[in-house]
């Protein structure tokens, strides 16, 4: 084997990478255009785009298309341009972040979801208000359901308000609370206008933003707890913060739903190996090690005080609130189904169409994005860098777990839970495509980097055509839907 030498994979350069995404958003915007020929059940992350009349999908995905092309981008840049400038000074940025994302409440509750079709929405609304049941604790949301539970007893007996109604106005401050934070995250990692709108742009229109149109279920917040705890992590891997408050971030999420302990728990031990492996005495590693397992403890004794207290403790754990929904199996299996919660096998076609279709609906631009970035110079050498390790362990252990994990209704209704796993994959694309610009006042014609300008192309085009697709996703769930036979 001597003399044998591996070549390194090509690369491309990041101009030849945009244009790679221009020719990916026409497929998906012709793709959507052909949903209405195409089978809802092979099709659904798709499908909602035919819940707008035809004139207005045309109209939508000729303004998509605008977007593909490099002279159309730039005069809407432009004009977003002007807007921008005569808007008043704002020296205060927080305060100006509070303000616009509370003007999106309106919105938010103006487009709610009106129906319980997905996930576990119907038993919620039904059984927490239920004069038998009073369902307030359980093992699959131990906090999100205590607090929702909580807050519609205060509603109702203060205002009247239904269990619905509870979790739609919860759902909405929500949106709120993860607008604010997006907007804080975007603005301390851009360094430039163009770089602050790529983070805030490719994540505040992913598809999981229906989460805070008035959603009911267990997913909504937290989501902002993903989102808190990956900012948290990259400044960790940095060495800008100290391990414990991701750990507590993190910790805490895992009180609202545990299935953010196999989406992102890699992502977190990833943070501590790299600690622990720079010291050299063991008393400073018990110290790092500490400062992660500490938070976990606490946060887990308190939600195991709060539900034996509940009596629904370690026993309902073991028994009817065991992981794995209804019959208690966490993954799909490999090569037959044996109850009516497998839905198929691991290898099969239905297990693809339902994970192509969550990627389509959530994130359709996110995987591509990190893809397209790897195959140049620039995005390799950001992927090296700490904070880039750290949201590729995220994005890649989540994805793992969407990947095997077994979903009880079918991928189409338990979309919610697979849902955040678009969070650290989005923010790793927009990581990437940051590495591949060069810095502003940087001399054109630089082959090895992105202008600010190509990646402002990019930032519009990826964030308004991914737009498009969840204006259509949130439309299609203000329109009312019944149970079959009710």
């Amino acid at each position: 084997m001597r003399g044998i030498r591996i070549r390194p994979l090509p690369a491309l350069s990041p101009r030849h990478g945009l244009w790679a995404v221009r020719i990916y958003a026409l497929l998906l915007i012709f793709l959507h255009l052909a949903a209405p020929y195409l089978p809802e059940e092979q099709s659904w992350g798709i499908f909602p785009f035919t819940y707008w009349p035809r004139w207005l999908q045309w109209l939508a995905a000729g303004i998509g298309m605008a977007l593909c092309v490099p002279a159309a981008n730039a005069w809407l840049r432009a004009a977003l341009g002007r807007l921008g400038r005569r808007s008043p000074s704002r020296p205060n940025r927080r305060w100006w972040f509070a303000a616009f994302s509370l003007t999106l409440a309106p919105l938010f509750w103006a487009c709610r979801l009106v129906h319980t079709r997905w996930g576990d929405a119907y038993i919620l609304v039904n059984a927490i208000a239920h004069p038998e049941v009073r369902l307030t604790y359980t093992w699959q949301a131990p906090l999100d359901l205590f607090l929702h539970a909580k807050a519609w007893g205060l509603t109702h007996r203060w205002w009247g308000w239904d269990v619905m109604q509870t979790y739609q106005a919860l759902s909405v401050a929500a949106g709120v609370a993860f607008v604010f934070l997006l907007l804080c995250i975007a603005d301390e990692m851009g360094r430039t206008p163009a770089e602050k709108m790529l983070f805030a742009g490719w994540v505040g229109t992913l598809g999981l933003m229906q989460f805070f149109f008035g959603y009911v279920e267990n997913y909504v917040w937290m989501t902002i707890g993903i989102l808190a705890y990956l900012r948290l992590g990259m400044r960790a891997a940095e060495s800008r913060t100290d391990i414990l408050p991701p750990a507590g971030v993190l910790g805490l999420t895992h009180a609202f739903h545990p299935s953010t302990i196999l989406g992102l728990e890699a992502s977190l031990v990833w943070l501590w190996w790299r600690r622990w492996k720079r010291e050299r005495e063991w008393r400073r590693r018990l110290a790092v090690t500490l400062r992660i397992v500490l938070p976990m403890l606490v946060i887990l004794a308190g939600v195991v005080v709060l539900m034996e207290a509940g009596g629904h403790g370690i026993q309902a754990l073991l028994e009817e609130d065991a992981p794995g929904g209804g019959d208690h199996r966490w993954f799909v299996p490999l090569t037959q189904t044996t109850t009516r919660w497998e839905r198929y096998t691991m290898f099969s076609w239905g297990h693809f169409l339902d994970w192509a279709n969550e990627q389509l609906l959530v994130a359709p631009f996110s995987l591509v994005l990190v893809l397209v970035a790897l195959t140049t110079r620039a995005g390799r050498r950001t992927l090296r860098q700490p904070a880039g390790q750290f949201l590729a362990v995220a994005a890649l252990n989540y994805l793992l777990f969407v990947s095997v994990w077994n979903p009880d209704y079918g991928g189409r209704r338990d979309w919610d839970l697979f849902a955040p796993a678009a969070l650290p994959l989005t923010l790793l694309a927009a990581y990437l495509w940051r590495g591949m610009a060069a810095p502003a006042g940087t001399t054109e014609g630089d082959t090895l980097a992105l202008s600010q300008e190509e990646l402002a192309e990019a930032v519009l085009l990826v964030a308004g055509v991914s737009a498009i697709f969840t204006a259509a996703w949130v439309y299609s769930n203000t329109i009312p839907w019944s149970w079959p036979g009710t």
